[in-house]
């Protein structure tokens, strides 16, 4: 395996909703603004990183303040420590860090992928919470796949007591009832609510292979089956804008996203 180096960039777009209440942590800078593409960012000999997304839930007042603070927390851990990051230290922190500015019961959900200097050079490290998620790009396969499960009712449910016309619509790819779509899971500043840990996924990259870390936003307006293939020679940018050109039709929530790429430190 040749060592590798990621590049990475990402975008924040408000699209037709009112407000934006996305926001994404790309190498310890977060960014919210309506519409704006983050520079390109290199990382290399095995230097550690992270990259993450938060999507403040619409039906919470000032969740966007809740999705800054989730990435400005997690931005902050990692410049001091380490280990993983517990959804717990998420959570205590998100109260306090909201709690002195006088917001309460903004919730978010949070995707994030990061390398360790730890780890071995392929080696990326993945956490999500709620349904924001981490997909993967395999350049030997040309296909996109989906890393992370949502946590909400429906993944959570046991679908031995599916009735028959509910199987027959999960099994047709169609969208189920929206109450299969509700969150079980997310951060909220509010001391009461509690967040389950989740285990830490290791996804091993390969040359030339990419990862996308998205809200919400980006897969209700256009299925990862359609999403247009990572080429070798094509900058981030010029993907990134290509996509926002497809999405453009079909966007009615906020956009957020940060590809990341692997590419050989000789190339």
């Amino acid at each position: 395996m040749n060592n590798l180096r990621y590049e990475m960039q990402g975008l924040t777009w408000q699209a037709r909703k009112k407000n934006q209440q996305d926001a994404i942590l790309i190498k310890n800078k977060v960014i919210y603004e309506k519409g704006r593409y983050s520079s390109l960012n290199i990382s290399m000999d095995n230097n550690p990183w992270c990259i993450a997304v938060a999507d403040g839930i619409s039906s919470q007042p000032n969740s966007d303040k809740a999705a800054i603070a989730v990435l400005e927390i997690i931005n902050e851990y990692y410049k001091n420590n380490t280990k993983d990051i517990r959804f717990s230290y998420i959570q205590d922190k998100l109260c306090a860090k909201l709690k002195a500015k006088s917001v309460i019961d903004s919730a978010t959900t949070m995707a994030l992928i990061r390398h360790s200097a730890e780890d071995e050079n392929n080696q990326i490290r993945i956490q999500s919470l709620g349904d924001s998620r981490v997909y993967y790009f395999s350049h030997q396969l040309q296909s996109w796949s989906i890393l992370t499960k949502d946590d909400n009712f429906f993944n959570e449910m046991d679908v031995s007591n599916l009735s028959e016309e509910s199987l027959a619509v999960l099994n047709s790819g169609q969208e189920l009832a929206s109450i299969y779509d509700t969150l079980t899971g997310f951060f909220c500043a509010n001391s009461i609510h509690e967040v389950d840990e989740k285990t830490m996924q290791i996804h091993k990259v390969e040359l030339n292979d990419a990862l996308m870390v998205c809200t919400d936003g980006v897969f209700d307006a256009i299925s990862h089956d359609e999403w247009p293939l990572v080429q070798i020679n094509q900058s981030l940018k010029e993907w990134l804008k290509n996509f926002v050109e497809m999405l453009t039709p079909f966007a009615g929530d906020n956009i957020s996203l940060v590809l990341v790429k692997a590419t050989a430190i000789d190339s």
